[in-house]
């Protein structure tokens, strides 16, 4: 089952800080944030991460949860 490392973004728009990363094992990025929060997950367009914006934070005074595969090493 794939890995994605998962962290909690938040701060004023210029200065984010990360913290509470985690490993979280999930079929996809839907659940490995459903996890975490609860809010609406959107993933990139070219599906190399996603993220879980708290719909009630502005551009300015962001926070979400967001997640991204962990490389496979099984080459």
């Amino acid at each position: 089952m794939p890995q994605y490392r998962v962290h909690y973004i938040a701060g004023p728009n210029e200065n984010l800080t990360i913290s509470r990363s985690q490993i979280i094992e999930a079929a996809s990025f839907q659940e490995a944030l459903g996890r975490v929060t609860h809010w609406p997950v959107v993933e990139t367009y070219d599906h190399t991460s996603a993220c879980a914006k708290n719909p009630g934070t502005s551009l300015y005074d962001f926070e979400a949860w967001e997640a991204m595969p962990l490389e496979d090493d099984k080459a």
